[in-house]
């Protein structure tokens, strides 16, 4: 009986199972053809024991022949080193290599994938699957988690120093000054300005009023002592009321004056900042104290910690808005990809285009895999693994073997008994 040495799997276990009755079978009918054979020197020299004896005896000789050729494949029949026997163990060493050699050049060839390839029309049946109901759910949930596992997995630390370098080189690297010059440029150019010119003059109005008696007071602080109270009122009331319908005038008219050379003034200043050193030096001062302020790299750290948090907690629920934009992604691709034969015709070519160069690596790394694994275990351990797997249809040859020796036995028995006759 085999003896195995290796851990077997439930698969194995079954297949073990099945070659042990086979074999039991094989063994039987060999024994059953030996004990007629036996009882036919008990029966007397009728003539149709004279073709029994000989079928059993043609019967027993072929099962014992084709019992050497099995057990020789795997050990030495009987335990006795007869030449050319124990074929597996003694050819361990190229085993591993021609059975690498055999999976890569039948099973791998790139030629053979590229068909399969062809005729499975992967696009449009990853396509159709989801559309399916609940694949693309199922899918979504799946690479949410993934993409949850992902962020947990990753050195959040790292990141935010890393985060934290970028906002800040980032910032220093920037032409500030040149970009500010050319964005007002550009708001000048088509007037954007204006508007905000408005509604900053109408704001200085607005807080004149709001502040009336304080401009009120500040005019009395002024006032020479002498000058009668009412005086002041009058000049003042004049005063404001001058003030606030020029401001008006001001912001009601974008071609005034006054609004012309402040228009003057910011083009100047716009043009300074892309062209005058000593401007581009001062806005660089200032950005470099705006990157050392502890506010700015707490926020270029925590950006990472709240995007981070929101997607692994959004990654654990089926109702979040990530589940819901993944699954609607995967549906909309799947309906391009089962009912757009272009896109499918795209892809079937990309993938036919990778299948040559991955199907040439495979071929290389599991014939390697193959022969090495082989090339690992041990002589009887090899001999073992194969009899698992090959033995039970061995088995069937000494079983054919016996059957076929008994008819053989007795249509040569009755050939001769016919031309003796």
């Amino acid at each position: 009986m085999m003896g195995v040495s290796f851990s077997l799997s439930e698969y194995d276990t079954q297949r073990l199972a099945g070659l042990q009755r086979t074999r039991r079978t094989a063994t039987g009918l060999l024994i059953l053809a030996t004990l007629v054979f036996a009882a036919t020197f008990f029966m007397g020299d009728a003539t149709w024991v004279q073709f029994l004896r000989t079928t059993a005896e043609a019967s027993m000789i072929g099962g014992l022949a084709d019992w050497f050729a099995v057990v020789a494949l795997f050990r030495h029949p009987l335990g006795i080193p007869i030449p050319h026997t124990a074929v597996i163990p003694k050819s361990k060493d190229g085993l591993g290599r021609s059975l690498g050699e055999f999976v890569r050049h039948n099973f791998l060839a790139p030629d053979h994938i590229v068909e399969r390839i062809e005729a499975a029309h992967l696009p449009a049946r990853l396509g159709a699957w989801l559309t399916e109901d609940g694949n693309a759910e199922t899918m979504a949930g799946h690479l949410a988690a993934t993409v949850g596992a992902v962020v947990e997995g990753l050195d959040a630390e790292a990141i935010e120093d890393e985060l934290e370098r970028i906002v800040v080189g980032r910032l220093r690297a920037l032409p500030v000054a040149d970009l500010i010059g050319r964005a007002m440029q550009a708001a000048i150019a088509d007037g954007q300005h204006r508007p905000v010119m408005t509604t900053a003059i109408a704001g200085i109005a607005h807080a004149m009023a709001d502040n009336r008696a304080a401009l009120r007071r500040r005019v009395a602080q002024e006032s020479p002592w002498w000058v009668p109270e009412a005086v002041d009122d009058a000049v003042f009331e004049r005063a404001y009321e001058a003030i606030q319908r020029f401001l008006t005038e001001l912001a009601a008219d974008p071609d005034h004056e006054i609004r012309r050379s402040i228009d003057a003034r910011l083009s100047d200043l716009a043009e300074r900042l892309r062209t005058d050193p000593k401007m581009e030096a001062a806005v660089a001062a200032r950005v470099e104290e705006l990157t050392e302020l502890p506010e700015l790299r707490k926020w270029a750290r925590g950006t990472w910690s709240g995007l981070a948090g929101t997607l692994v907690e959004a990654s654990t629920r089926p109702d979040s808005r990530l589940h819901r934009r993944l699954a609607d992604a995967l549906k909309g691709i799947g309906e391009r990809l089962a009912n757009d034969p272009a896109i499918q015709a795209r892809l079937d070519t990309w993938i036919k285009s990778l299948a040559q160069p991955l199907a040439r690596v495979g071929q290389r790394e599991l014939g390697d895999l193959i022969a090495v694994t082989v090339d690992r275990w041990d002589p009887e351990d090899t001999s073992r693994r194969l009899e698992l797997w090959m033995g039970r249809d061995l088995q069937f040859v000494r079983i054919n073997g016996t059957v076929v020796g008994a008819l053989a036995g007795l249509a040569i028995h009755t050939v001769v008994y016919v031309a003796g006759g």
